[in-house]
């Protein structure tokens, strides 16, 4: 019985310790259908905690553009 994988959406947030994507699929297994989700996580350069408004502006977008380049290389973007 073979099975297909069909990505259905892909939600972006940032968490506590890092940027974490959510990357949710369609698993077909017949006439059977299931959904599962996996998570990649990109830790930030830095502890978000004491540092100013601006930095951890700058330490996100830095995490967000590295977790983009991983989904790019998983073809996943």
């Amino acid at each position: 019985m073979a099975s297909t994988r069909e990505v259905v959406a892909i939600v972006r947030y940032p968490g506590r310790k890092g940027y974490v994507a959510e990357i949710w699929l369609r698993i077909r297994q017949g006439n059977r259908a299931r959904m599962a989700v996996d998570r990649v996580i990109e830790p930030y350069d830095q502890p978000l905690e004491g540092l100013d408004p601006k930095t951890v502006r700058r330490v996100k977008e830095r995490a967000l553009r590295r977790l983009e380049e991983r989904l790019g290389e998983l073809e996943l973007r």
